[in-house]
């Protein structure tokens, strides 16, 4: 099934200053409780407008939520093409180090988005959740494969790897860290605190020196060798 939005002209039309309201509205609802739990009438009036409006400018709360994963979705995209771009001079790990730093930045830059995702992976009341959840694997997986192979491709990874499964390991990787940084981000930009980068940043370089180094040591007896 696809991921359908029914979002109307008369949103797309209105000033920025409205649409970014209400949106963000949805978002603080969507990010704080689960899909059937949150409430279009706690969306209107922190947003300002009647019932009726929303539903003028969305035909139905799903197409609402698809609406607000399709922005997040997209602002995702931003974020890692940027990565892309700006480091295409860089080998591996220094582009891997970027893609770690920016799952971070935009999880305390949007909170709530973050929040939607995760509550769609973890909960099964989402409208489109194996939909959604296979799209963002997808698009990550090849994402992060890219990476993989131009760094094959200049001689800075073994010639030798698997870059599909090598994907899926460092995907597996990023993921887990971004995603273990998320319930103490959110709670810090409650209380306008943020962790340190160079903490952050010294975590990212021992795990990145394991995917780089391996966890055998560098010398290994003959008879594992030939395992």
């Amino acid at each position: 099934m696809d991921i359908k939005t029914t979002v109307t002209k008369m949103f797309l039309q209105l000033d920025e200053e409205k649409r970014e309201r209400v949106l963000g509205s949805a978002i603080n609802e969507f990010a704080d409780k689960n899909y059937n739990n949150a409430s279009m009438n706690v969306v209107v009036k922190a947003a300002g407008i009647s019932k009726g409006a929303l539903f003028k400018y969305f035909k139905s709360k799903s197409s609402l939520f698809a609406f607000v994963y399709r922005m997040a979705l997209g602002r995702v995209k931003d974020y890692l093409r940027q990565v892309r771009d700006e480091s295409a001079e860089e080998d591996f790990f220094a582009r891997l180090e970027k893609v770690m730093l920016a799952g971070l930045d935009f999880i305390h830059n949007h909170p709530g988005l973050a929040a939607i995702y995760y509550r769609i992976v973890f909960t099964g009341d989402s409208p489109y959740k194996q939909e959604i959840v296979e799209e963002v694997q997808r698009e990550s997986l090849e994402f992060i494969e890219s990476l993989i192979k131009k760094g094959i491709e200049r001689g800075e990874l073994r010639s030798d790897l698997d870059s599909s499964i090598s994907a899926f390991m460092v995907e597996a990787v990023v993921d887990r860290f971004v995603h273990a940084h998320h319930a103490q981000f959110r709670a810090q930009h409650r209380s306008g605190n943020r962790v340190s980068h160079v903490d952050l940043k010294r975590e990212i370089h021992e795990m990145l020196k394991i995917l780089k180094c391996g966890m055998s040591p560098s010398t290994l007896p003959e008879h594992q060798v030939k395992k």
